[in-house]
């Protein structure tokens, strides 16, 4: 008999970038283009007769969704409660308040004990009755770093420290969990973490590099376990390919920016095979697409054009831009072009949204950085930061005292 589920992540119901106000319905269309792909996620598992389904963190864009965010994200919910689909939700860092004490943005549904949602905001195993019988999911929330930081022994570490602190945990916390299981049953692991070697979409090179415990793919494949649920990072990938168990990030169910315009969003739907009890398993997987939002980046070489505003339409007729998000980036030799904007908006009416059409400031070299140790003073920290950023320095001055007069107040309590 086979097991089959769902497995969906990093629904960010509540993103607004690119978006505009729908005079329809008086929603944001980044907030529909969202809410459409995870019903479309949740539709798919209910036409498919899923057993349950698995979001392994991050359902809102932030820990305090605004009413209209949290009924759309709960219509989707209550459309797979009504259909018996039982729903594990795994806390991610967009969903868990920074200050202790605090309720995750998805506590509602425990509180008011929805029908077959289950809702992990510490590390727990839950066992799940389904139609084809008794499923464990083990779970492994995101690593908040105020639950080290709120105790003695690690108030005073350092950001490095912290991090290494929340790894062993982790790892801790994933192998306890594989010696917990039955492994009799179908076991999944979903866990909200950053894995060694995921490839990161653009926005995430910034956001998560040198700030997340960053755990390796060999610490969460335990052999205990079926299928390893991974929500947290964007891009869709399979962190222990031709082996078992598959170890994946179902990735983003729509774009959140540009750095992932290349990338192909969707949900995974996962089924595990087995015979019989004590006879071993097998765990297939395929990647099924949402209908996301395209996003396009229209590159062009204005520098020897006699008619800047014709290029950027005659490279426009090049492609069919009905329904995207696009941005126009152009290079010239002397600074922004004199375009006529209402002659592309006319040819960009098809478009759902022209994001921008801005020059390329790239530069050709990148300037060498200063460098910085812990010896510098404030003052001489900001001053090789300002020297290395040009747009800054006819506020150097100001900057400069302003900052020192901060440094003043401090010391002075």
């Amino acid at each position: 008999m086979a097991v089959t589920f769902l497995h969906i992540a990093d629904t960010h119901i509540g993103v607004e970038t690119y978006g505009r106000l729908d005079p329809a319905t008086g929603l944001n269309t980044r907030v529909q283009d969202f809410t459409n792909c995870l019903a479309f996620c949740f539709d798919t598992a209910i036409e498919r007769d899923v057993d349950f389904v698995v979001h392994s963190g991050d359902a809102y864009k932030s820990c305090d969704p605004s009413a209209t965010h949290q009924r759309e994200l709960a219509r989707c919910v209550h459309n797979l409660s009504r259909a018996g689909i039982p729903l594990v939700m795994v806390v991610g860092n967009h969903d868990a308040p920074v200050a202790f004490g605090k309720a995750n943005s998805v506590d509602i549904f425990k509180t008011l004990s929805t029908e077959g949602v289950h809702v992990a905001d510490t590390d727990c195993i839950i066992d799940l009755q389904t139609r084809s019988g008794l499923v464990q999911v083990a779970c492994l929330p995101w690593l908040h770093r105020s639950h080290l930081l709120a105790t003695e022994d690690c108030k005073d570490l350092t950001e490095a420290e912290v991090q290494q602190h929340l790894q062993q945990l982790g790892s801790r916390i994933v192998e306890g969990l594989a010696a917990r299981v039955d492994t009799n049953t179908p076991v999944i692991l979903a866990a909200h973490v950053a894995v060694a070697d995921a490839l990161l979409s653009g926005s995430e090179r910034t956001a998560v590099i040198g700030r997340d415990p960053v755990f390796l793919t060999s610490t969460l494949a335990q052999q205990a376990f079926d299928y390893v649920a991974l929500g947290h990072i964007h891009r869709h990938q399979d962190m222990n390919p031709q082996a078992a168990p598959p170890v994946v990030y179902s990735g983003s169910i729509d774009r959140i920016d540009f750095g992932e315009e290349d990338e192909t969003k969707g949900c995974c739907i996962v089924s595990i095979d087995q015979q019989g009890p004590g006879m071993p398993k097998s765990t297939s997987y395929v990647f099924r697409p949402t209908p996301a939002r395209p996003l396009r980046t229209i590159r062009l070489d204005l520098s020897h054009s006699s008619d800047p505003t014709q290029s950027i339409v005659n490279e426009l007729t090049r492609h069919d831009l009905r329904d995207h998000i696009v941005r126009i980036i152009y290079r010239t030799d002397s600074g922004p072009a004199q375009l006529d904007f209402p002659r592309l908006r006319k040819v960009t009416q098809d478009a759902a949204l022209v994001a921008g059409i801005f020059p390329d400031t790239e530069r050709e070299l990148k300037q060498r950085r200063s460098s910085v140790t812990r010896d510098m003073g404030l003052a001489k920290v900001l001053e090789a930061y300002i020297d290395n950023t040009s747009r800054l320095a006819p506020l150097k001055d100001d900057l400069l005292s302003c900052a020192l007069a901060l440094e003043a107040e401090e010391e002075a309590g």
